[in-house]
């Protein structure tokens, strides 16, 4: 699978520094990281920005 910079994702469950959460990301829900040190709350929108194996990498 190949993912777009654009692409958006809404934060389902929070996803904190260093720790996995999980995004709702083209109609299925995905695990996820951010790269910076800052926690993502439910319902925030991220932009994906990579794919490590079946972890989305997302930022704000």
């Amino acid at each position: 699978m190949t993912v777009s910079h654009w692409e958006r994702a809404i934060v389902e469950e929070e996803i904190k520094p260093n720790q996995s959460g999980s995004v709702r990301f083209q109609s299925s829900w995905w695990p996820a990281k951010c790269v910076r040190e800052i926690t993502l709350q439910p319902g925030e929108v991220v932009r994906v920005v990579s794919l490590d194996n079946i972890t989305l990498i997302v930022e704000t």
